[in-house]
């Protein structure tokens, strides 16, 4: 099954915690850049941040990805303490919007994403196959809402 709590604009002050569990209960995470990445559309901060990951990049193999159009580029990464301390960056879900930082933050347990924000619509989807971490999530008061007839996120 798979839920969502929506307007992550109220979850935002608990976007650290969140972040925790996300990576705590993954092996790995990704997110999206454009295709055509325009140094005048995004600031130096844009493009660092972008480089601090270059190094722990995964092929995308295995990893069930989201579908994107053709624009959009998907990057996979291992979960470690260097690639965490990147995570922890943004100050919050809405700083992932393709200007300030990539889109789209998604982590995965056994190659399946069970955590994807999609960004522009400011929700996330939580599969509850990742169980532990779906129990996690609710403790901290996230309130989800059930998705029917969704057979992936």
């Amino acid at each position: 099954m798979v839920y969502t709590f929506m307007n992550y604009d109220d979850f935002n002050s608990k976007y650290n915690d969140i972040l925790k569990i996300a990576t705590c209960y993954s092996e790995n995470f990704s997110f999206f850049t454009v295709r055509q990445i325009h140094k005048k559309d995004h600031s130096n901060e844009y493009f660092n941040f972008l480089d601090g990951f270059r190094n722990h990049e995964i092929p995308l193999g295995k990893i069930k990805t989201p579908r994107y159009t053709a624009g959009q580029q998907i990057h996979c990464f291992r979960i470690n303490k260097i690639t965490t301390a990147l995570l922890m960056k943004p100050i919050d879900f809405s700083s992932w919007n393709a200007y300030d930082y990539p889109e789209d933050l998604a982590f995965y347990k056994n190659y399946i994403p069970w955590f994807r924000c999609i960004s522009h619509e400011k929700m996330v989807l939580v599969n509850e196959t990742n169980f532990s971490a779906f129990n996690e999530l609710k403790k901290i008061g996230i309130n989800f809402r059930l998705i029917n007839n969704s057979n992936y996120i």
